[in-house]
C-alpha cells in the first residue's frame, strides 16, 4: 500500500471514529431516525450537499464531462439552486409542520390509505436501493485506485465499514460527519479540479490548446448532437428537480433541522456553496483531455489526484470519493432501513412493536439491505456509463411520486385516489422505461424521469379532479397551511 492508501486509511478511520462519538446519545428512534430535530443550518447544508455529490459526481459526472463535453453536467445543477431555495423558501416548511419520522411516513398522513403508504415505501426500497449500487460502483474505482485492491475486496471493505457506520450511530452520525466531508468535497473542487487548468499553462493557454484538441468542450452539447444534448438536458435538470424536491435522503433533511428558519437558511447557504463546487471541479475535468487524451474518463478524477497535485493533497482528494460515498450510502441505508422496518415490517406484520423492538429492527435492516447492494454491485466491467445509468434510473424511481409530494402540500384538491393511481401507473412505466433503454430497446435520449414525471402529474390531477378528497385530508391540510 503506498502513501495515498495509508492517508486514506487514516481519513477513514477518523470518519469512523467521529460517527461512533457522534451516535453514542442515539438511544431513541427518533434520534436514530430525524435526530430528534435538533440540527442548525449548517450542518443541514453539509448533510446536503455531502448526500447530493456521491462518488457518482467525483467518478461518473467527472468522467463524463471529460468525455462529452462539461456544460450539461453544470447545466444540471441550476435546478439544483433553483429547487433548493423554493424548499428552503416555500414548500419545505409545509413538510416540516407534518413533523415526519420517514418520507412514507407523509403519505400516511396526507393520503390516509396503506395502499398508498405501500407503493410509497416500495419506491424507496427499490430507488434506493439502485442508488445505492451506483454509489458503490464509483467508490470501488477510488479503492482500487488507493489501495490496489481487487473490485470485490474494495466493495466488502466499503460496505463493512458504512453497515458499522448507519447501525451504530444512525441520523445524527450521517449529518455530522456529512459536514466534515463537505469541506474535503470544497478542497476537491477548488484544488485538484483547477490543477488541471494550471499544468496546462493558465486558462488562456488551456482554452487555446483546447480549441485546438477537443473543441467540443465549448459547444453546450458536447459531443452529442442538439437533439440528442436537449434531451440530456432535460433529463439531468428534472434529475436535479427530482433529487431537491423528492429524493427520500435529501427530503428527510427537512425533519431534522431545529426549526423552519434554520432549514431556509440552510437551503441559502447551499445555493451559494453549491455553484462554487460544481463548476470549480466538473469545468476543469472538461480540459483534462487537452492534458493527456489517454487517461479513462473513469479515471479521470484518481488520476489527476495522484499526478497534478501534492500527495497530501491528492490523497485527501481521493479519500473524498470514499467520504462521499460513505456520506451518500449511509444516508440512503438509513432511509431505505426506516422504510423497510417502520413503514413495512412495523405497518404490515408486527404493529404492536415497542420503540425499543423497532431501532433493533431497524438496525438489522441496515445489514439485510448491505448484503442485497452487495450482490446487486459485483459487476465485471465499471465504466463512468455504468455508474451514470444506476444513478439515473434511481433517481427516476422518485419522479413517480414527486406530484403526490408537491402538490399534496399545495393543494387541497389532491386525494388519496389520485396519489395512489398517479405512483401505481407511472412507477412500473418507469421502471419498464429504464429497462428498455439499458437494453436498447428504445433510444439513450428517451428519458424515463420526464416521461413517469409527466405521466404521474397528469393522472394526479385528473383521478384528482374526478373524487373527492376526505374530510380527514382537509383537515390536514389546513393544519399545516
Amino acid at each position: 500500500m503506498d502513501y495515498y492508501g495509508v492517508i486514506a486509511i487514516g481519513f477513514l478511520v477518523f470518519y469512523l471514529f467521529v460517527g461512533i462519538w457522534a451516535g453514542r446519545n442515539t438511544k431513541t428512534v427518533a434520534d436514530h431516525y430525524v435526530m430528534s430535530r435538533s440540527a442548525p443550518a449548517f450542518l443541514i447544508t453539509g448533510t446536503l450537499v455531502a448526500s447530493n455529490l456521491s462518488s457518482v459526481t467525483f467518478i461518473g459526472f467527472t468522467g463524463t464531462a471529460i468525455k462529452a463535453g462539461p456544460h450539461l453536467m453544470i447545466a444540471m445543477f441550476g435546478m439544483t439552486v433553483i429547487a433548493s431555495l423554493c424548499m428552503g423558501l416555500w414548500i419545505g416548511k409545509y413538510f416540516y409542520r407534518l413533523n415526519l419520522m420517514t418520507v412514507p411516513d407523509f403519505f400516511q398522513k396526507r393520503y390516509p390509505s396503506k395502499s398508498v403508504q405501500l407503493l410509497a415505501s416500495l419506491i424507496v426500497l427499490i430507488s434506493m436501493t439502485v442508488y445505492m449500487v451506483s454509489v458503490m460502483l464509483g467508490s470501488t474505482v477510488a479503492a482500487q485506485s488507493l489501495f490496489g485492491w481487487s473490485p470485490k475486496v474494495s466493495l466488502i471493505a466499503i460496505l463493512s465499514i458504512i453497515t458499522l457506520f448507519t447501525v451504530i450511530g444512525g441520523m445524527r452520525s450521517v449529518v455530522i460527519t456529512d459536514a466534515i466531508m463537505f469541506v474535503i468535497f470544497l478542497l476537491g473542487a477548488l484544488v485538484i479540479g483547477p490543477a488541471i487548468i494550471l499544468k496546462l499553462g493558465g486558462m488562456h493557454t488551456a482554452i487555446e490548446k483546447a480549441t485546438q484538441s477537443i473543441p467540443h468542450i465549448f459547444s453546450w452539447h458536447g459531443k452529442m448532437t442538439p437533439f440528442k444534448g436537449f434531451m440530456i438536458l432535460l433529463e439531468t435538470n428534472i434529475v436535479s428537480l427530482i433529487n431537491v424536491a423528492a429524493a427520500p435522503h435529501l427530503l428527510s433533511r427537512i425533519s431534522i433541522a431545529k426549526s423552519e428558519r434554520e432549514f431556509g437558511k440552510a437551503m441559502l447557504y447551499l445555493a451559494v456553496s453549491l455553484p462554487i463546487l460544481i463548476i470549480g471541479l466538473l469545468y476543469t475535468f472538461g480540459y483534462l483531455p487537452a492534458l493527456n487524451s489517454q487517461v479513462e474518463p473513469v479515471n479521470g478524477f484518481p488520476w489527476v489526484a495522484r499526478n497534478l497535485v501534492p500527495a497530501f493533497i491528492g490523497a485527501i482528494g481521493l479519500s473524498g470519493v470514499l467520504a462521499a460515498a460513505i456520506s451518500t450510502t449511509t444516508s440512503l441505508f438509513q432511509q431505505a432501513s426506516a422504510t423497510l422496518s417502520s413503514d413495512l415490517i412495523k405497518t404490515y406484520l408486527k404493529p404492536d412493536m415497542t420503540n425499543d423492538q423497532l431501532l433493533s429492527l431497524s438496525r438489522w435492516c441496515v445489514v439485510i439491505i448491505a448484503v442485497v447492494v452487495y450482490a446487486g454491485s459485483l459487476t465485471p466491467n465499471i465504466s463512468a456509463g455504468s455508474i451514470m445509468y444506476a444513478f439515473l434510473f434511481a433517481t427516476a424511481c422518485f419522479s413517480a411520486w414527486l406530484p403526490s409530494l408537491i402538490l399534496g402540500v399545495l393543494w387541497k384538491g389532491a386525494t388519496t385516489k389520485g396519489a395512489f393511481y398517479s405512483m401505481a401507473i407511472s412507477l412500473p412505466l418507469i421502471v419498464a422505461l429504464g429497462i428498455a433503454r439499458k437494453t436498447g430497446l428504445v433510444p439513450g435520449w428517451l428519458a424515463p424521469n420526464v416521461i413517469g414525471l409527466v405521466v404521474s402529474t397528469g393522472i394526479l390531477v385528473i383521478v384528482s379532479k374526478l373524487t373527492q378528497a376526505s374530510y380527514d385530508q382537509e383537515l390536514i391540510f389546513e393544519s399545516i397551511r
